[in-house]
């Protein structure tokens, strides 16, 4: 296993859409206006955060399929696989009933959106329903991705879903003028195309039957039902807790951008989530670190060795980390100055130096949550996500309602810090006694 080799494509994944972000954003920007883009910030959550109500099943097929890899059972990842996707698609299509539903009231009362702007947002919101099946199935299929240690074919995957992010509403802007609706049909139609990249990569597992024993002519298709029905259990399993964090997780993220739209109004948010986006991608270097640290912490079997790798990457995320931090405190304000307006630089500066030094703990605190999935607790981070998520509503309409943006700010740093607390308190102790044993 190459951790470096794999954090390099991982970095690349995540950073090359970057360029896109920062070439396509002040053109998008212009044309939408400041309430329409924070609309659109709105979709890209809304398609982010219903991508992940998956059942936790990319995070189990990944765990999974890394046991099984390392076992060299390479004859029961096609059936693993086959399970996770058809998780992946019913809870995908639950996602996109959810969604619209939701729709009307989220574009005619919920966020305050202005009435000429409503009738497009909610034709937006439904189109980007549609979406929600195809990311979820490419959460199920990365997951399995990066459990075979391809992560060369699923970070292209992520780099080319990421530039459609941002140069699709650039380009539907061009051909369409100045509307959501054909930005959401062409983010919808990017993801699609995800998915049925996806599928012939992993075609060995997908559409040829592997098996380590032979099978009976007249027991293969009920042995192989068998097999499926054993593996979504097994997902299930592991998933459940995997799948409480995956839905209260992104709430806590990007459910401040809501509350703040319905508190000061959608033509206020840009100034909010445009920081908050960007130190997101920001991090994209603990996300790549971890997403190559969870097969190889699931497959070492040596405690000590398990221990001091541990240990490794995380003084190393730390010092990664408050370097990165500290170069958004002080090139915060010229680079929004340069890249947006002198105007929205100053709006914005307390505002991303707040959410800065929330994302220096949030960076760090994924190696412990990585461990932990890892080592099967998903349950402990799932009920620690459930408790941040009670205190993190509290503090988030007492701070927003007394001091606006900085409040949200404030309250999203506070939950993080507490995150980062927790998980890491935990983790240690799980080392201790792994070690004792």
């Amino acid at each position: 296993m190459s951790l470096k080799k794999n954090t390099i494509w991982n970095l690349l994944g995540n950073g090359l859409p970057l360029i896109a972000a920062a070439a396509f954003t002040p053109y998008t920007l212009r044309q939408l206006g400041n309430e329409a883009f924070g609309v659109l910030t709105l979709i890209w959550a809304l398609i982010g955060y219903f991508s992940l109500f998956d059942f936790g099943t990319g995070r189990a097929l990944t765990y999974e399929i890394s046991k099984l890899r390392s076992a060299q059972q390479f004859g029961a990842i096609p059936s693993v696989l086959k399970a996770g996707l058809l998780l992946t698609a019913a809870t995908g299509t639950l996602g996109t009933l959810i969604m619209i539903v939701l729709a009307p009231h989220l574009a005619q009362s919920w966020l305050k959106i202005s009435l000429p702007l409503q009738h497009d947002a909610q034709i937006a919101f439904e189109i980007a329903a549609l979406g929600v099946i195809p990311s979820a199935v490419t959460s199920g299929l990365r997951g399995a991705m990066e459990g075979l240690e391809r992560f060369r074919a699923s970070n292209l995957n992520k780099i080319f879903l990421g530039f459609c992010m941002f140069t699709l509403p650039a380009l539907a802007i061009v051909l369409h003028g100045p509307r959501l609706w054909p930005i959401a049909l062409y983010l919808a139609m990017a993801r699609l195309l995800v998915v049925i990249g996806g599928a012939l990569q992993l075609h060995t597992y997908l559409f040829t039957k592997t098996t380590n024993e032979p099978t009976r002519e007249n027991g293969s298709q009920a042995s192989e039902t068998n097999a499926l029905s054993q593996r979504l259990r097994s997902l299930l399993s592991f998933g459940f807790w995997v799948t409480v964090s995956s839905i209260i997780s992104p709430l806590m993220v990007f459910g401040d951008r809501f509350f703040v739209s319905a508190m000061v109004g959608a033509d206020k948010l840009s100034v909010y989530a445009i920081p908050q986006e960007a130190l997101m991608r920001m991090l994209l270097v603990p996300i790549a670190i971890c997403g190559a640290l969870l097969p190889l912490f699931a497959t070492l079997a040596d405690q000590q060795a398990l221990k001091n790798s541990y240990r490794q990457n995380y003084r190393r995320m730390t010092f990664i980390m408050l370097t990165l931090c500290i170069a958004v405190a002080l090139f915060a304000y010229p680079g929004f100055s340069l890249w947006l307006s002198p105007e929205f630089a100053s709006k914005a500066l307390p505002i991303t130096l707040i959410l800065a030094a929330g994302t220096f703990f949030n960076g760090i605190a994924l190696v412990p949550h990585t461990l932990l999935h890892a080592q099967g607790k998903t349950k402990i981070t799932a009920q620690f996500h459930f408790i941040e998520l009670l205190l993190y509503i509290a503090v988030l309409y007492f701070l927003a309602t007394w001091f606006g943006l900085a409040g949200a700010a404030f309250a999203w740093t506070f939950r993080v810090i507490l995150d980062w607390i927790l998980l890491h308190v935990t983790a240690q102790r799980h080392l201790k006694n792994q070690t004792a044993h």
